[in-house]
């Protein structure tokens, strides 16, 4: 885009003309006819939203004392590494000034074969004969380090649009989902704790593991001040987003693949074992979902799925357990888990603490699931946290990234508690997590350690090669 102005000698005002163009050789007409001094370039890149100005010929564009935020000049050192002129800055990964950033745009999906050289290919490329030879010119870009893939095809951002678009949607659809939650929760701290249903039953029949007592008696009634506002926005955000991850766990597993039928029901150990690994599976789609433990070093994420992984299957029961059926099923085509096993495997008295331990984290899942998901997380993040007395624990190549990851969703767990159920209840639901948690990892040591001697040589070869990893076994 280029204005001149000039002075009639009959009439001083003075006398603009606006010339749009993207043909440079028009503006070096301009630049060397004998009104340079009044004439201004403004280059308009349309990829960008800053406006380029030249640092040339602007003496009497601006009147003595005139001011304009669209007119700033850049001040720069740069050179391009093209052809030697003053450089704005890094463009598709050289530094360039706006012509050869504009040039490369134009021809760098051109094949060099096509673009003949008068000169055999040997034309010198400065700011005086840029525009002389555009194939010595395009393969100087190319060789400077300008790169083709930098370029965005049509395809590529009609592409990029769209995901802006969806984004946006998703946002939309996220902030009206937060915005929902807030009310539930607001509605849920306005209501007495529902009790779930009484009974218990000292003996394994089928699938029947559980009978509940009421929450009450472990937490204490709800403050009348009302909770402290821990949780910002983008907490609750993440929460909500947690929540959605983990409920999107089972489909996108089984998109992937998983390496047991899950609808099977199971009457041997081994195939109870085997079925596990379709929960392992189906946690290991949520916790990819989760950024900070999807970007750790990929040795690190194989360490804590390994070590970390099996214990955490209690946690999960709980969200799968309907108390009404008296019955742990993750998704609807699944059959449902049957708990005598353990009793058959491990004994009565072993069957009876497993259960305890499990009732308490069911208590608190059908409390509030979105605590038990936190801690889920919370859980795989934690080094030394297995359950076994495995000395080949390797050590983590990144241990500060982990604890970073591991040390916000704590944080985040905590916050969450303290602003959704108060001071008072936070504690005694934190307390009782920490507390079941360390009781579950001392039963779980004696559990795989009876697993060891009670598999045949035959099973353990059975074993799917998941299930081996995480109960390390060769």
């Amino acid at each position: 885009m280029t204005s001149t102005e000039s002075t009639s000698a009959t009439n001083s005002k003075k006398r603009r003309i606006m010339i749009i163009t993207a043909d440079e050789s028009i503006i070096e007409q301009f630049q060397s006819s004998g009104n340079a001094t009044l004439f201004k370039s403004i280059v308009l890149d349309a990829n960008d939203t800053n406006i380029e100005v030249s640092h040339s010929n602007m003496s009497g564009v601006l009147q003595e004392g005139q001011t304009s935020t669209n007119r700033k000049t850049k001040t720069g050192t740069l050179t391009c590494v093209v052809c030697g002129s003053a450089a704005n800055g890094y463009n598709f990964d050289a530094i360039s000034c706006e012509s050869c950033k504009a040039f490369f745009r134009r021809n760098a999906l051109k094949d060099l074969e096509t673009v003949e050289c008068r000169r055999n290919g040997d034309c010198d490329v400065t700011l005086e004969s840029r525009r002389r030879c555009s194939a010595c010119r395009l393969a100087k870009c190319l060789k400077s380090g300008m790169k083709r893939d930098r370029l965005l095809t049509a395809e590529q951002k009609a592409v990029k649009r769209r995901k802006i678009e969806e984004n946006r949607i998703q946002t939309l659809k996220v902030t009206e989902d937060n915005q929902n939650l807030v009310s539930e929760i607001k509605q849920e701290k306005s209501q007495p704790l529902a009790s779930p249903a009484v009974t218990t039953s000292s003996e394994t029949n089928g699938t029947n593991l559980l009978r509940l007592k009421d929450y009450t008696d472990l937490l204490p009634q709800k403050k009348t001040d009302g909770s402290q506002k821990l949780l910002s926005y983008e907490e609750l955000q993440r929460v909500q987003t947690i929540q959605l991850s983990f409920e999107q766990r089972i489909e996108l597993a089984a998109r992937d693949g998983l390496p047991w039928n899950p609808s099977i029901h199971t009457s041997t150990l081994l195939q109870h074992l085997n079925a596990r690994s379709v929960s392992a599976m189906r946690l290991l789609s949520f916790f990819k979902q989760i950024p900070e433990f999807n970007d750790l070093v990929v040795q690190d994420k194989v360490t804590l799925i390994k070590y970390n992984l099996m214990p955490l299957f209690i946690l999960n029961c709980t969200l799968g357990y309907n108390s009404e059926t008296d019955k742990i099923i993750e998704a609807d085509s699944d059959a449902p888990w049957d708990s005598t096993i353990l009793a058959q495997v491990h004994g009565h008295d072993i069957y009876m603490k497993v259960k305890k331990i499990f009732e308490s984290f069911v208590r608190i899942a059908q409390y509030d699931p979105r605590i038990i998901q936190l801690a889920l997380i919370v859980l795989i993040l934690t080094k030394g946290f297995s359950a076994t007395n495995d000395s080949t624990e390797p050590c983590l190549d990144d241990g500060m990234a982990v604890y970073r990851a591991q040390n916000y969703y704590t944080e985040l767990l905590w916050k969450y508690l303290e602003t959704i159920h108060g001071y008072g209840k936070a504690v005694h639901i934190f307390n009782e997590l920490v507390a079941h948690f360390t009781s579950w990892q001392m039963l779980q040591y004696y559990l795989h350690s009876n697993l060891r001697n009670v598999l045949s040589p035959t099973e353990m070869n059975e074993l799917l090669p998941i299930m081996k990893s995480l109960l390390h076994i060769p």
